[in-house]
């Protein structure tokens, strides 16, 4: 199941260092991006920022993924760090397209039982993402990606309307995407990926309530 959650929350300090050490494991010491490392924990400055986070824990209570979600209406990574992957397209600027990054999911996953686990929070995480924006009216997500997750995302049936092409990051080949999020998305993703339920787990604060 999905928490939803923002930063800074009191009482929430353990579970967000979970996830910076979750994000350290997965894009430091296994994909060996140029990023920022600091007791092994990964931040960057859109952290921040106070962005909404989704943490996905598996079944036995063990954080096993995120996602990190901004407005366009301030800063974000693909307008601020990375605007060659927009081409020709103008920087989006719209409480209704948000910016999604820092997708990771984790764990020492092998064999068959491995890869369900695996896809049980793939489909957690982006389910819960569509879910979040259907209910708080963001309509399009746009988020930059590697050539990996460009496979993940055609075989849970997420498509881009907007693809930029490839461009070379560091070590990685990375590419920009913008994406619907209606229930017609919700609904191809579930089907997929074979989340029947929702995917969050407790009633979370709306986006016109964090902005008050």
């Amino acid at each position: 199941m999905l928490d939803v959650i923002t930063a800074p929350v009191p009482g929430r300090r353990t579970e967000l260092e979970s996830m910076f050490r979750l994000r350290d494991e997965i894009f430091n010491q296994r994909m060996n991006w140029d990023v920022e490392s600091k007791d092994g924990m990964e931040r960057d400055q859109f952290d921040d920022v106070n962005p909404i986070y989704f943490l996905a824990y598996d079944d036995y209570g063990a954080l096993s993924g995120t996602w990190r979600l901004l407005p366009t209406t301030g800063s974000y990574m693909i307008r601020d760090v990375f605007p060659f992957l927009l081409e020709d397209e103008e920087a989006p600027n719209s409480f209704e397209i948000w910016e999604a990054s820092r997708f990771a999911v984790g764990g020492n996953y092998s064999g068959r039982d491995g890869l369900a686990a695996v896809n049980k929070v793939t489909g957690e995480l982006f389910c819960g993402l569509i879910e979040f924006c259907v209910l708080n009216g963001i309509e399009e997500i746009i988020t930059a990606y590697d050539v990996r997750i460009a496979r993940l995302l055609k075989r849970i049936d997420c498509h881009p309307f907007w693809q930029s092409g490839m461009h070379k990051i560091g070590n990685t080949t990375a590419i920009a995407g913008r994406f619907k999020t209606n229930l017609e998305v919700l609904e191809r993703i579930r089907e997929a990926t074979g989340t029947t339920n929702s995917a969050i787990r407790d009633v979370f604060p709306s986006v016109a309530d964090l902005a008050a």
